[in-house]
């Protein structure tokens, strides 16, 4: 699945830590702070990108929820569906400009899914942007517009090179702390 927009994967990385109804991904959409601060998501929304990860394979139906309402189907990753997330997970970002959504988006479905695979994705992404600004750090242009567009990307990234060293500390800080809990192991 490759997608211009992360939201699929939010959803499937939500499910991914556990089986839930769109009811409860749109609840966790709308009160999760770190999330609303990077992407957003509506419930009219999430019942589409069910409906879309249903048709990819990438979730199934796995049990129905009877409360005071309407029946609730609750949903779960598919093997497929954990492959291409972890995929997902697993790439920097090639363009300075997504940097502030898919980039974020996926640091932070890393951090709550796994410490390491965050840190690693911090360290893939700092290469791919270090190369970026090593070609285009020197580069001449005719327009002067153009020139200025670049510029602040260059500027941007270098923004991001610093806030990717914090998420990493973050991530080290997660993962220490997960390793404390763990029985038997001391961090």
């Amino acid at each position: 699945m490759r997608a211009a927009w992360p939201s699929e994967f939010i959803i499937l990385a939500l499910l991914c830590e556990r089986p839930m109804h769109g009811y409860e991904l749109a609840q966790i959409a709308r009160t999760d702070a770190a999330l609303r601060a990077i992407w957003r998501i509506e419930r009219s929304e999430i019942y589409f990108l069910l409906g879309k990860l249903h048709k990819q394979g990438f979730i199934i139906e796995s049990a129905a929820e009877q409360g005071g309402g309407p029946t609730r189907t609750i949903f779960e990753p598919t093997g497929e569906g954990r492959v291409a997330l972890d995929q997902w997970l697993h790439t920097p970002e090639k363009l300075p400009r997504n940097l502030r959504t898919a980039l974020l988006a996926r640091v932070y479905m890393a951090l709550r899914l796994d410490p390491a695979i965050a840190l690693s994705l911090v360290a893939a992404q700092k290469r791919v942007l270090a190369d970026w600004l090593a070609r285009e750090r020197d580069r001449q242009f005719d327009d002067e517009v153009v020139a200025v567009v670049y510029h602040l990307r260059a500027a941007q990234v270098e923004a991001t090179l610093g806030a990717l060293d914090r998420l990493a500390d973050l991530a080290l800080t997660r993962q220490k702390a997960l390793l404390a809990e763990m029985p038997g192991t001391s961090a």
